[in-house]
């Protein structure tokens, strides 16, 4: 996909078209998708079920509906409004229309002018309860303990897979691992968890990890012996047979239920009439999907795992199956790049990027530990292409800390090379430490401890020139200083004794800016704009 995009760019185009430009992109190339859309010179028609990125590019909305085109020369919040409020008074309306005229003969104008609008109020009421109900969960069944006894403690805090201590790699003996420090995850029946993290990072690896699809090289899995597992794929659809018809692939899937239930079923998800009784090859990517879909959510699972669910839905599709999740019950792991998905139905956000490990109580938050170029960006600051690929792996790549023997940046610092987390633990956040480091224009002696706090304006040595300038800390990490250099935006990684306090009379500045400096972890093809 990225390479298709980047074709599309590469000639400048008067108009460019784009069917669903989003899917399977990771969330750095949706923002660098964006960005580039945002300063296309040209025309561009954009079909997206990616909310977001509808609110930011477009600037007018062409709808299709009921077989006729109808434009609105506004942005896509302004036309959601629009579209509501035109929907919902043409419904009064013609409600007010059928009760006045309710005896009017159907052999007259008047009664035949009802029967339509009828007819459209009906569609339309029938399409708003579809679309309530087009991805509901029945509530899971109770569990009990482990060993079959009646559970004393809340539910919610049933544990059903629990990662203890596990690496992994593909093939040990070239020494790549995907996750070569060890880590640890607890998912419990109130677990509801968004997965983030750059291609190749690891995040369907771990997903599969978490159900038995692969086996860790090392460090022990855990699970519930009467739980229920859903899992939706981000190639689900490819695994259905292209030959077989919905209504087959359910009878076979669930002997036990009679025809009229699975077709009532497949109904509820959108496969509707003959539709059900098409063989899978002629059905779209989106019907596709909700064939699966019907299929995962006829029997409520304890967990529910969805890597990339909203690929090919339509928007209406994903509002469905965001009101589906919340109305859910049992454990949620979500991996998508759709962050209006993330934002509404995740509680909690695990970040996963080569050498790091984490669990974040917002979005925003984890969005910066995961692509720490967003940061840098809207800072204004410089970011390196080259460090941007080496620093952030994708497409299969392998980062420093994947490789056995290499220390990772955690280890380097003296860290401990665990990284260790759990759905219920709060996430931790870097807290300023104690440090000693000398200030500036202090006397000889021992130097007195200081402390440093995020966005705290000091000055930092320059590695490269042991010389001091004005700086500002931005990620505290493991007794190690992320500092941006303010007057030449490139970015350092730093310890305590390369930082002291503020002086507002430095030395004078070197005539060349620190070139070299290291911008660690961005994840972005390229500069925001």
């Amino acid at each position: 996909m990225r390479v298709a995009l980047c074709m599309a760019f590469f000639i400048s185009a008067d108009l460019l078209l784009l069917d669903e430009p989003t899917n399977h992109l990771d969330f750095p190339s949706v923002l660098w998708l964006e960005n580039r859309l945002r300063g296309y010179k040209g025309s561009f028609l954009l079909v997206s079920h990616d909310r977001e990125l509808l609110k930011n590019v477009c600037t007018g909305v062409v709808l299709f509906e009921e077989q006729q085109l109808k434009y609105y020369s506004c942005g896509f919040i302004e036309f959601e409004k629009k579209y509501a409020l035109e929907h919902k008074k043409k419904y009064e309306e013609i409600e007010k229309f059928c009760k006045k005229h309710e005896n009017a003969s159907p052999a007259t104008p008047i009664g035949r002018q009802r029967m339509d609008k009828k007819a459209w109020a009906d569609t339309y009421h029938a399409k708003l309860v579809a679309l309530q109900s087009k991805f509901t969960f029945p509530p899971p069944v109770a569990l009990s303990n482990h060993d079959g006894t009646v559970a004393t403690i809340d539910q919610q805090q049933i544990s059903l897979i629990n990662l203890e201590n596990l690496t992994f790699s593909y093939n040990v003996e070239t020494g790549h691992y995907i996750f070569a420090d060890p880590i640890s995850f607890n998912v419990k029946l109130g677990t509801r968890v968004g997965v983030m993290g750059p291609n190749g990072a690891g995040k369907s690896t771990f997903l599969k990890l978490l159900t038995y699809k692969l086996k860790a090289t090392t460090g022990t899995v855990t699970q519930h012996p009467h739980f229920k597992l859903a899992y939706f794929g981000q190639h689900s659809t490819a695994e259905l047979d292209l030959e077989t018809t919905p209504m087959a692939f359910m009878t076979d899937s669930f002997p036990k239920y009679n025809i009229g239930q699975l077709r009532q079923h497949l109904g509820k998800t959108g496969i509707v009439g003959n539709v059900a009784d098409t063989r899978i090859r002629g059905l779209s990517y989106s019907q596709r999907s909700c064939v699966i879909f019907a299929k995962l959510t006829l029997e409520s699972p304890h967990l529910l795992i969805l890597d990339e669910p909203t690929n090919f839905l339509d928007l209406e599709s994903v509002d469905s199956l965001i009101a589906a999740c919340n109305k859910y019950r049992g454990a949620l792991l979500l991996v998508s790049h759709n962050r209006d998905f993330l934002k509404k139905c995740a509680k909690q956000y695990l970040s996963i990027v080569p050498g790091h490990f984490e669990l974040y109580d917002d979005l925003k938050t984890a969005e910066k530990a995961t692509y720490t170029f967003i940061t840098e960006m809207e800072e204004g600051g410089k970011i390196s292409g080259k460090n941007v690929i080496m620093e952030n792996p994708g497409g299969g790549s392998v980062h420093s800390s994947q490789k056995v023997g290499e220390k990772t940046e955690a280890a380097a610092a003296g860290a401990s090379t665990t990284s260790s987390t759990s759905a219920s633990d709060t996430a931790k956040k870097p807290a300023a430490p104690t440090t000693t480091a000398p200030a500036a224009g202090a006397p000889s002696g021992p130097a007195a401890p200081l402390t440093y706090a995020l966005n705290e304006k000091i000055q930092a040595k320059f590695t490269e020139d042991g010389r001091w300038y004005n700086a500002s800390i931005k990620e505290i990490k493991d007794e190690k200083f992320k500092v941006l250099y303010l007057e030449y935006g490139n970015s350092e990684w730093l310890a305590a004794s390369e930082l002291r306090k503020f002086n507002s009379n430095p030395a004078a500045a070197p005539k060349k800016a620190p070139a070299k400096a290291a911008t660690k972890k961005a994840a972005a093809p390229a500069q925001r704009r």
